[in-house]
């Protein structure tokens, strides 16, 4: 028991040192390691009661047999000396001691052991935003010396995290339930949702973009259906003219891998529309596709595309339609790397955002610097005009304005 209480006790001055502008400057502490027992504050280790002798006596004794081996000091509260401790301090020249004591490693080793982790997991990635997150995640363990939220503590929770992501990035995963998905990845099917979805999501969410949770899993091929490929226009699918179809049709994502999608040669122009209301508000030409394209697209939803870009005929051109802001130009963005190098915007110019003023919303500073990366990009050099109208005056603007106002 003597020995359990006092690992307690110095690994609760351990996380106190630790969180100290001493510990994370690499100075010597100006000031005590200090835990008060009892006063008018709230107790700093509340195992402490002063009414229980038995508990009492028994960390006065802990407190003791450390001091005796110069790894804290202490002091009794007045009036009730050897009865009742005023508070307990590490002694700043045996520090190491304590570790030792604790058999703990100091906290700079392990983040620096997890960031050489993280540095090896980034070399193998090719996903952008899976990169931006490890890049990002070792900036802020370097910076505060601490876990985010977004990575496991545990070595075998963090192994089985690197496992899942390096699955998502090899692009193997079209469409999948979550069972499906973790039975592939861990051979266990409850493991993802039990240990990591909160945190994919979590990853997901500030990587990618705010959306619903069925949608960020749907980004990475994971859902709890079948996802629906919606288009409407001139395209043969299987053998099947599918231009009949006014209001347009769908395929499923479980299927897209072998379907075969042919154009018409007289084909003019395809275009992809980020808002459903937009997709089913557009009215187009009989030698035009138009392509709902939803949010990030997934998956499933890029093999379409990889499917149409092939079978695009000479002379048509792709456009997106997508919102007038950070969401909208990364859509763009990635079409370009992604699909198609000539996919050109379609009404995302300056002057739809000056016609649309009045609708426009403004946002935050720290949108601005999203923004800001995003037109540093040179695959949307001709989008500069949009991009810095939208830096300028601090808006933005969504295509259903665009439909309220015509």
């Amino acid at each position: 028991m003597s020995d359990v209480l006092e690992k307690a006790l110095i690994n609760a001055l351990l996380d106190k040192y630790e969180r100290s502008s001493a510990y994370k400057s690499g100075t010597a502490p100006e000031r005590r390691v200090m835990l008060s027992l009892v006063g008018n504050k709230r107790s700093d280790f509340p195992a402490y009661d002063i009414e229980d002798y038995h508990k009492r006596q028994a960390i006065n004794e802990a407190v003791t047999a450390l001091s005796r081996q110069g790894i804290i000091s202490f002091e009794w509260l007045r009036g009730e000396e050897n009865h009742i401790l005023q508070c307990v301090w590490l002694n700043s020249d045996n520090i190491e001691e304590a570790y030792r004591y604790a058999n703990r490693p100091p906290v700079k080793e392990q983040i620096t052991a997890v960031i050489h982790e993280l540095d090896r997991e980034r070399a193998l990635i090719r996903t952008e935003w899976i990169a931006l997150y490890y890049d990002q995640t070792v900036k802020y363990m370097r910076e505060k010396l601490r876990f985010p939220a977004t990575l496991p503590k545990g070595k075998t929770e963090r192994k089985a995290l690197f496992q899942m992501l390096r699955l998502i990035d090899s692009a193997s995963i079209v469409s999948v339930t979550e069972r499906v998905f973790s039975e592939k990845c861990f051979g266990d099917s409850k493991y993802f949702e039990n240990h990591l979805k909160s945190i994919l999501l979590s990853v997901l969410r500030k990587y990618v973009g705010d959306m619903s949770d069925a949608e960020l899993l749907q980004f990475v091929g994971i859902s709890r259906y079948p996802e629906p490929l919606e288009m409407r226009g001139d395209i043969i699918v299987n053998g099947n003219e599918m231009r009949a179809f006014e209001k347009g049709f769908c395929l499923y994502s479980n299927e897209i891998d072998q379907a075969r999608i042919k154009l018409p040669a007289n084909m003019k122009r395809l275009i992809t529309i980020e808002n459903r209301a937009n997709y089913f508000a557009y009215r187009q030409g009989e030698d035009e596709l138009a392509v709902y394209h939803g949010g990030q697209y997934s998956p499933a939803k890029k093999t379409l595309f990889l499917k149409l870009a092939e079978a695009l005929p000479k002379g048509c051109a792709w456009y997106h339609w997508g919102d007038i802001d950070f969401g909208g130009f990364s859509m763009l963005l990635r079409l370009r790397r992604e699909i198609l190098p000539s996919v050109q915007p379609y009404r995302m110019e300056r002057e739809e955002l000056i016609r649309y003023r009045d609708f426009t919303r403004t946002f935050a500073d720290d949108y601005a610097e999203r923004l800001q990366r995003l037109s540093n990009q040179e695959e949307l050099s001709d989008c500069q005009e949009s991009l810095a109208y939208m830096q300028e005056h601090r808006v933005k603007l969504e295509q259903e304005a665009m439909l309220l106002s015509d």
